[in-house]
């Protein structure tokens, strides 16, 4: 198991083949600062409903933190999305798969 940094934990198995979906690493890359998901996207080169659709994931597995930013002239707000980490590191052992976040 692997505790991600607000306690939530996830499987290693679970966490592979979330990270084996084509789009994840590249909106992973592209996540070190507080982007929408259309931005992420952009910058990924990802198909906007598969930047939504990735982008739910890690934010429900705590690989991506959100935060709401309200326009103050028209009240509206917007949803972005940040890594909560800064490097993932992978380790074959003897006992299986070990992941380690560097926050």
């Amino acid at each position: 198991m692997l505790v991600v940094d607000n306690g939530t934990t996830v499987a290693e198995q679970e966490l592979f083949a979330l990270m084996s979906a084509p789009a994840v690493p590249d909106l992973l890359r592209v996540a070190d600062e507080p982007l929408t998901v259309k931005e992420l996207s952009n910058r990924a080169d990802v198909p906007l409903s598969t930047a939504y659709r990735e982008v739910n994931r890690l934010h429900e597995v705590s690989l991506l933190e959100k935060s709401i930013v309200v326009n103050h002239t028209d009240g509206r707000h917007v949803s972005q999305y940040c890594r909560t980490f800064e490097s993932m590191e992978v380790t074959v052992t003897d006992d299986g798969l070990r992941v380690e976040l560097d926050e």
